[in-house]
């Protein structure tokens, strides 16, 4: 199956792949965390040039910041809807995992992470926060998450949804780069932001185990930043 990719949780990231043979076709990253609207129309231009024609599209639903995190969603929308294919979703993080699992694969881990201890992904939630979610040993059930927490707080978060922090045994994500000395270190300084390519790759093995993947419909896990506009009392008729 040829799937779009694309995601603005974090850095945005737009990718075409062919889930059959496992190649990706186009792929663009960006390369900070902001100018998401400028980036995601002439990147989508770019990879949709190729002759392979999706036949889904896949969104990053999050969590993210809440203007990033709209204008991927919207944008695997609109080429949905004009080119009359499926717009699915699922939780950006899923991303990364997937990313820890193929890389561990291509140096041929005989037993990936079986003996590492449960998978701890972190990305930044600004406000000196971290979005976290907690994988099994082999990443590739979410146990707990996502959940948004200040880094000092992480471990106790955790705690307080069942998982034991000292299980933890390998760590990625932007969180860990930010907050190293409040929740460690990342394992692979390669793996930062979630990628579109490895978050097609996600969908399409939830697809080929029978599972189903959700709505393009964004996980804010907090309120937004921005108050709604007080309605103003008057004492006219």
């Amino acid at each position: 199956m040829i799937i779009l990719g694309i995601d603005t949780s974090q850095a945005a990231s737009v990718a075409l792949v062919d889930t059959t043979t496992g190649a990706v076709l186009a792929a663009e990253q960006a390369a900070d965390q902001r100018h998401h609207v400028e980036f995601i129309g002439p990147a989508l231009a770019r990879v949709l040039e190729r002759a392979e024609v999706p036949e889904l599209v896949v969104t990053g639903t999050g969590p993210g910041p809440f203007t990033g995190l709209r204008v991927g969603i919207a944008a695997g929308i609109a080429v949905g809807l004009a080119r009359d294919i499926p717009v699915r979703g699922i939780l950006s993080q899923t991303a990364i995992a997937e990313e820890v699992r193929r890389s561990r694969a291509a140096r041929g881990d005989a037993r990936p992470g079986a003996d590492a201890g449960l998978v701890l992904i972190a990305g930044d939630a600004r406000r000196k926060e971290v979005y976290a979610s907690v994988w099994d040993a082999a990443a590739e059930t979410m146990l707990s998450g996502p959940l948004v927490a200040k880094p000092a707080e992480l471990a106790t978060e955790l705690a307080a949804h069942d998982i034991d922090p000292e299980a933890v045994g390998q760590r990625f994500g932007r969180g860990f780069a930010l907050y190293p000395e409040a929740i460690g270190e990342s394992a692979d300084s390669d793996i930062v932001d979630p990628k579109a390519e490895h978050l097609a790759f996600a969908a399409a093995r939830v697809l080929g185990s029978g599972g189903e993947l959700g709505d393009p419909v964004p996980e804010y896990l907090r309120e937004p930043d921005a108050a709604a506009t007080p309605v103003r009392q008057t004492l006219l008729k």
